[in-house]
């Protein structure tokens, strides 16, 4: 009924969660990672969890123009109609039976409602993550049906959407968990390496988040996130 793209780059920490979580609401969905030359054991643990995974290079920098060619053209050739782009971190709460009465309702694009989610215990438990921040700038189009949607245009970052073909949004906005804040520690050395990583033409256009002082920020934003957040999931 649906497949699902979603880019990674060193996420053997979430993958197998984010492969359990769609695969416990759409059990026969097909998941495609692409990967940005991973390091650790990305590619051997979505291979040994059936998913189909293609390499996209990028000489080992982020490349924003090359991610959003990437999402917004992925999924053209899927043989389902319902397609998912998503990142790793980026965990839709959406089922089948949900979007079976979206589609006989007549909607093509679903439409999301976005949390951090932030781990209270600083610890790598992340099933047991249940708090979060609401997080607007991920109310994102991840959902669309390829049948009436010809193009999606992603913006960079993939925050916003111009899609052409018949879309009709869903009344309903579905839950979905960022997860982001899973460890301090974690986060810092995570900001660092992306920063190593920036291309000059991400840093020259201001794609993606660049902190002067990045573990100082990443910990006092961290912080701010476990002070504020509340009880999302059960």
């Amino acid at each position: 009924m649906i497949t699902i793209y979603s880019m990674a780059y060193n996420e053997e920490l979430l993958i197998k969660f984010m492969i359990d979580h769609y695969r416990s609401r759409f059990p026969n969905c097909n998941i495609v990672i692409y990967d940005n030359e991973s390091t650790d054991n990305t590619v051997k643990i979505a291979i040994a969890n059936g998913c189909t995974v293609i390499p996209y290079y990028t000489n080992n920098q982020i490349d924003d123009d090359k991610l959003r060619s990437l999402k917004n053209n992925c999924w053209k050739n899927s043989q389902t109609d319902w397609v998912l782009v998503c990142d790793i971190d980026e965990l839709l709460e959406i089922n089948e039976k949900d979007l079976r009465d979206e589609e006989l309702n007549g909607t093509t694009i679903i439409r999301s409602e976005a949390y951090n989610m932030v781990n209270m215990d600083n610890n790598f438990d992340i099933p047991n993550i249940k708090h979060g921040c609401r997080n607007s700038a991920y109310d994102k189009n991840y959902i669309f049906n390829k049948k009436y949607i010809r193009e999606i245009n992603y913006c960079h970052g993939a925050h916003s959407t111009n899609p052409i073909g018949a879309a009709k949004y869903s009344d309903k906005k579905y839950t979905l968990y960022h997860y982001h804040y899973i460890n301090i520690e974690l986060s810092v050395q995570r900001h660092k390496l992306t920063m190593s990583r920036m291309s000059e033409k991400n840093i020259r256009n201001g794609w993606g988040v660049i902190h002067p002082d990045p573990e100082g920020d990443i910990r006092k934003i961290f912080i701010g996130h476990q002070e504020n957040a509340t009880k999302i999931r059960q």
